[in-house]
C-alpha cells in the first residue's frame, strides 16, 4: 500500500465519520495525551537531575578540597569553619562572609576548574554549597537549596 493511497483512505474514514465520532476521537486523544504526560512527569525529572547535578558537584568539591588538604596540610582556608557556610563563586563580586576556595580551584591539579554553582541559587556571589570543618577535623560539603526534601551532604 502507497503513502497516497493510504492517506485516501484516512480521508474517506474522516468523510463518512459523524461530527459525534469525530469529537469522540479528540476527547480520547487528549486523554491518552493526558496520561502519557502524567506518567512521563517532565516536572519531576527535572527536580531529579537537579538533584543529581547538586550530588555531583558536592562530590567534586569535596575530593578538590580534601585532596588539597592533603597536599597542603593545615592550608585549608581560614574561612572553612566548624559553622556551615555559603561557597562563594569564582566569579563573585564580593566573598564577604562566604568561604572562598579560588586557592583549590585556580590549581588545575584538582578537580574543580570553577566553583560549581546550584541549579536553583539566586545569589551572584554565593554557589548554592555550604562547606564546615567538623570537630573531628573531617570536611562537610552539602547542598541546602536541594528539592523534594533530598539531604545532599557528604563528609570526608
Amino acid at each position: 500500500m502507497d503513502y497516497e493511497k493510504y492517506l485516501e483512505e484516512i480521508k474517506g474514514y474522516i468523510k463518512k465519520s459523524t461530527k459525534k465520532q469525530r469529537v469522540w476521537f479528540v476527547v480520547g486523544l487528549l486523554v491518552v495525551l493526558g496520561v502519557v504526560i502524567v506518567a512521563i512527569n517532565p516536572a519531576k525529572k527535572m527536580l531529579e537531575m537537579r538533584n543529581s547535578q547538586r550530588r555531583s558537584d558536592v562530590v567534586n568539591i569535596l575530593n578538590s578540597v580534601y585532596q588539597y588538604s592533603i597536599d597542603h596540610p593545615d592550608a585549608l582556608p581560614e574561612s572553612i569553619t566548624a559553622q556551615p557556610t555559603m561557597i562563594c563563586k569564582s566569579t563573585a563580586l564580593s566573598c564577604d562572609g562566604l568561604v572562598d576556595i579560588s586557592k583549590i580551584t585556580g590549581d588545575k591539579k584538582y578537580l574543580l576548574s570553577k566553583v560549581p554553582v546550584d541549579p536553583k541559587e539566586k545569589n551572584v556571589n554565593s554557589s548554592g554549597y555550604q562547606i564546615s570543618k567538623l570537630a573531628n577535623g573531617r570536611i562537610s560539603v552539602s547542598a541546602p537549596l536541594a528539592e523534594n526534601n533530598a539531604v545532599i551532604n557528604l563528609s570526608k
